[in-house]
């Protein structure tokens, strides 16, 4: 250690530790004597209380660097989603319809994420993760044909690179030697920007319950 003068006194300089990489260490000046007085000059616990002032204030200081300062260089804030933004969000929404019309599996996979999660309208419609998507899928595809999905009354909004939407979904279908029918459904959705296009992480499809008519917030009320 390196003994420096401090207003005729004798103190220590000694590294405490580094607030934070790529900066120096801050360092604390300590008496080598602390019994030994050093008249008309700053007392031990005057020095020692500022000490710990300036380490707290450095502490502080690091806190709100770390969690604020370098995250908005990183990923700058974006409170709402920009028009080319929306765009490519409907652009996705579009690649989706086509590709469950088409019976395109790999399109389908191509467009949602490999931890997609939602329900579908059936009991049983549960998807946890890429494998049950494609189960779901194919029992789709097996059970009848679709003739079209289309989405109405869309509303986009996000977060840089998240989006969430809630959109109403009509979808066409025919089961084998019946005619064409129309599930007139809800859906909302989340999607995530991978850097390269979006992919939709959540996806939930419902149809408005039977039993309970407009106006009433519980069925028979």
């Amino acid at each position: 250690m390196n003994a420096v003068p401090f207003s005729g006194c004798e103190y220590v300089e000694r590294d405490i530790y580094s607030i934070w990489p790529g900066c120096l260490p801050v360092r604390e000046i300590q008496r080598q004597d602390w019994h030994q007085e050093c008249p008309g000059k700053l007392s031990r616990k005057t020095a020692h209380t500022l000490t710990n002032y300036f380490l707290f204030a450095v502490s502080v200081y690091r806190n709100i660097w770390v969690t604020s300062i370098i995250p908005r260089f990183q990923y700058p804030v974006t409170m709402t989603l920009t028009d080319s933004q929306k765009a490519e969000v409907k652009t996705t929404m579009e690649t989706y319809a086509a590709a469950y019309k088409n019976k395109d599996i790999l399109g389908l996979l191509a467009v949602f994420s490999p931890d997609i999660c939602g329900f579908g309208s059936g009991p049983d419609e549960v998807v946890t993760g890429r494998d049950s998507f494609a189960r779901q899928v194919q029992r789709d595809m097996s059970q009848a044909t679709v003739n079209g999905v289309v989405f109405t009354d869309t509303q986009i909004f996000g977060d840089g690179r998240v989006a969430w939407l809630m959109t109403k979904s009509a979808i066409s279908f025919s089961l084998p030697g019946e005619k064409n029918q129309t599930l007139a459904g809800r859906s909302t959705m989340v999607m995530r920007n991978t850097g390269s296009r979006w992919q939709i992480e959540q996806i939930h499809f419902s149809l408005p319950y039977g039993g309970q008519q407009a106006g009433q917030s519980f069925p028979g009320a």
